[in-house]
């Protein structure tokens, strides 16, 4: 019971924390999108040459049968299976010093009690050679493809990727 009182009061402090704006519901029909606007909550500065979030996120849900299904853009669309580069956070799937799979995310991974974000912000990377695990923003640079159907519900996913530099 106390630890269900401990998630609200934190849950209703983020809350009070966010402008009012980025609080309200989004009114988009079948959007994926957050009550939040995602942008609101990345710091990572726009760069030359890198596919944006903003692109990534233009995703609306469809309905195959009962099914939800994504529907991208034409903007990403046009990124399957294009070498592009991507900048994010690694967040590891195994423990270790070196990851050459792992998924990079918008959002840094230091808050547990953050909100958190749907799939359109999240690229699973499956890397050349490992890379080494740190908790600065990288730049990878592979092939995109744009997911249409994965059965564990990721929509982008970067293979033969390694780290790649870029500038704003």
């Amino acid at each position: 019971m106390n630890a269900k009182i401990l998630l609200l009061g934190m849950a209703l402090g983020l809350a009070a924390a966010l402008p009012a704006a980025a609080q309200a519901p989004s009114t988009s029909r079948g959007s994926m999108a957050l009550p939040v606007d995602p942008q609101l909550l990345n710091d990572l500065p726009e760069l030359k040459g890198v596919v944006s979030w903003r692109v990534l996120g233009q995703v609306k849900t469809g309905q195959a049968g009962a099914k939800p299904v994504p529907e991208f853009s034409p903007e990403v669309q046009k990124l399957d299976k294009q070498e592009v580069r991507v900048q994010g956070y690694m967040l590891p799937i195994v423990a270790g010093e070196t990851h050459d799979h792992f998924l990079l995310s918008m959002r840094p991974p230091h808050c547990p009690f953050c909100l958190s974000l749907g799939p359109e912000y999240i690229v699973e990377v499956k890397a050349r050679t490992p890379i080494k695990h740190t908790y600065e923003p990288v730049v990878v640079a592979g092939r995109l493809n744009v997911l249409r159907d994965d059965p564990f519900g990721l929509y982008y996913r970067l293979t033969e990727a390694q780290l790649s530099s870029a500038t704003r």
